[in-house]
């Protein structure tokens, strides 16, 4: 607010004071004057009175010449009011008697008195005869009558009541000037005020969000005329500005985010991202081939061209990310969802599989490529600026690679990830090819050294070569492929059992690992019943191996699943032991036959032995068998031995191995002296 600001109210309110007082001040006046006039009227009616009722007593005393009643008549008239003195003269001028009140000077009363009335300070009477017949006579003169007025008197006692008069005008005005400044604050100037309060809320970016309020004493006067027009304007300008905003913020072509928004959202996926500690990917995409499209089908078609793979682009997208056009056929894709390489490798795979649809554009058929870059937030920049130029960077390295390629601005990412979406492709192939095989691992009584299982462990064989689980299972898991590849390993598990029943009359249990997602499927109780049913297997000859993490999930849900399987007959363990996050009140309610300790902590034998310990008495104590993994030299044997566990497996003993090896080293040799769990 400036420092010269006036409060209309106070304006108003001075205005009105002055105006009141100025009316006051003219009434006063012209009431003076109307007073003053009268007051003149009713003294001149005052002295023709007084000069009518001495003239007869005066003119007998001039006559008698006596001068005692001469004075009795003007002791007389000096009682009138305002009459300082009389006096009666001869014929002759000779002063017969006189008489007077003591005069008073009063300064300005005195000089207002000269101007009001100093015509009428002095009236006179000729006195005559007095007549003894009734016959008409001219009369005689004798004398005259003098009556002088004290008019600074009548004037002070006009003021005495004109000064009451101007006070109560004086007091009315002030009361009018009080009501109306009340009035015009309430119906004018606090109406005027609130709309300036609304003013100073109008967001200059959305002017039509705060509209001047329209008070209902105004809406059907000037003021309500003004507030109207004034939120017309605000409406149409905040029309303008969105046009405006779409116009800078938009690419009018295809609609899509110019280079402008986009470096406002990115700036924005960068403090959420900060915030909370997470990363995105920027796809920067180009267009291959589009400058044959343009010289071939003309400009037209190549903008229409656009707009549609800019509408492929949005639907490919979705919610989960913004698409902008940075000009000509470049476009770059905020993905906010793909917080590390692989998941932004999956987008642009999936995204090329969209483009690469043809488009038919009036009677031409077109097949769309491009070519992607990639950059993460934060690795490879800090600022929208830096993303973008590594996007475009990644770009022109897989342009150069042909076309319908991608890479990420660190080449290391763009070979792990290829090697990623290979193996994922592939995965979906292996069913087909029947490139998956199964390698059993024995297990032993750790006493007797007799085999008493085995576990199955799945095989990629791919071209010739073995491609390690290490490498394909945690993909498998990610994609969801794990689901198809347990239930096949499962199956494949039930026809080794059968195969040995038949052929070797053998019955060795196998231990089958279940994912995590295989665990959460509500279709594996099922599938086990139905496989176990239809190969005819014992279900106790089929052990299922679930890593204490995917029993933690939901462990409402794992008890209940456990139970079915535990019920059915077929045998649990509870697989990794000790190195998640299980609680042992759970555990003691799970239905599990099996407790395996991990390799991790078999590693650590003899030397670090408080845990496998720990394990080891726990399970006895929950006449649980014990199974430990990994044990790869006699030493670890050794301790297991004294320690009482019953069941080991590992290197020490045998390497994972194919079926027919397997059959002909533990099965085909020991038929007769197989034993189970």
């Amino acid at each position: 607010m400036s420092a010269s600001f006036k409060s209309l109210t106070w304006k108003q309110t001075t205005l009105v004071v002055f105006s009141a007082l100025f009316f006051a001040i003219a009434i006063f006046i012209v009431e003076i004057a109307l007073v003053s006039v009268s007051a003149r009227q009713q003294l001149i009616e005052a002295q023709f009175e007084l000069l009518n009722s001495v003239e007869q007593p005066a003119a007998n005393a001039v006559w008698a010449l006596d001068d005692h009643l001469a004075k009795q008549t003007l002791t007389g008239v000096l009682k009138v009011e305002h009459v300082a003195q009389a006096s009666i003269q001869l014929e002759d001028g000779i002063q017969f008697v006189t008489m007077a009140n003591t005069p008073s000077d009063r300064g300005i009363i005195g000089l207002l008195s000269q101007r009001l009335f100093s015509d009428l300070k002095q009236t006179s009477r000729t006195l005559h005869r007095p007549s003894t017949s009734d016959v008409a006579i001219s009369p005689e003169i004798i004398g005259t009558l003098i009556v002088g007025y004290n008019t600074q008197e009548l004037t002070d006692s006009l003021l005495s009541q004109l000064k009451f008069s101007f006070l109560a005008t004086l007091l009315r005005a002030l009361l009018v000037t009080l009501v109306l400044s009340v009035l015009f604050h309430r119906f004018l100037t606090k109406p005027i005020a609130q709309i300036s309060e609304a003013i100073d809320k109008i967001d200059p970016e959305s002017p039509d969000e705060n509209l001047l309020p329209m008070s209902p004493e105004h809406k059907d006067d000037e003021l309500g005329l003004v507030t109207s027009k004034f939120n017309q304007i605000l409406i149409q300008f905040g029309q303008t500005q969105n046009k405006l905003r779409k116009m800078a913020t938009r690419d009018p072509l295809t609609g899509l985010s110019n280079r402008t928004l986009l470096l406002e959202t990115i700036a924005i996926s960068i403090q959420r991202a900060r915030v909370h500690q997470q990363a995105f990917s920027l796809l920067f995409i180009d267009l291959d081939r589009f400058k044959n499209i343009n010289d071939s089908l003309g400009h037209a078609m190549g903008d229409q061209f656009l707009a549609r793979i800019a509408r492929v682009l949005e639907r490919a997208i979705g919610d989960t990310g913004t698409v902008a056009r940075l000009g000509g056929d470049e476009f770059v894709i905020l993905a906010n969802e793909a917080h590390t390489p692989d998941q932004a490798a999956d987008i642009v795979d999936k995204l090329l599989m969209e483009l690469n649809l043809p488009l038919q554009l009036n009677e031409h058929t077109i097949h769309p490529a491009a070519s992607v870059g990639i950059a993460l937030y934060p690795d490879d920049g800090l600022t929208a600026e830096d993303l973008i130029r590594h996007a475009d960077i990644a770009m022109y390295s897989a342009k150069a690679a042909g076309t319908n390629q991608w890479a990420f601005f660190k080449q290391q990412m763009t070979e792990r990830a290829a090697v990623r979406l290979r193996t994922e492709a592939s995965l979906h192939d292996a069913f087909k090819n029947n490139e998956f095989l199964l390698h059993f691992q024995p297990k032993f009584n750790i006493k007797t050294g007799e085999v008493v299982a085995c576990e199955a462990l799945i095989r990629w064989k791919k071209e010739g070569r073995l491609i390690s689980p290490m490498a394909f299972i945690p993909i498998a898991e990610e994609t969801g492929i794990i689901i198809p590849i347990g239930r096949w390993v499962i199956e494949e598990a039930c026809k080794t059992l059968k195969h040995w029943q038949r052929r070797y009359n053998v019955a060795l249990p196998i231990a089958v690992n279940v994912a995590s997602q295989q665990f959460a499927d509500p279709s594996l109780v099922p599938d086990i019943k139905q496989l176990a049913l239809r190969y005819q297997i014992e279900p106790h000859l089929l052990e299922f191996e679930i890593t204490e993490t995917s029993l933690m999930n939901d462990i409402e849900l794992a008890i209940n699943k456990l139970e079915q399987l535990k019920s059915a007959g077929f045998s649990i363990a509870v697989d990794d032991f000790g190195i998640g996050y299980s609680s042992l009140s759970y555990l003691k309610h799970l239905p599990i036959t099996t407790m395996k300790i991990d390799r991790c902590f078999v590693n650590d034998l003899p030397h670090e032995s408080p845990i496998a310990s720990t394990i080891l008495m726990l399970g006895q104590q929950l006449n649980l068998h014990i199974v430990a993994e990994g044990i790869e030299n006699e030493a670890q044997l050794n301790w297991l031995k004294q320690m009482d566990c019953e069941i080991g497996q590992g290197f020490y003993y045998s390497q994972p191995l194919p079926l027919d090896e397997f059959e002909a080293k533990y099965i085909a040799p020991n038929t007769a002296t197989i034993s189970q769990i």
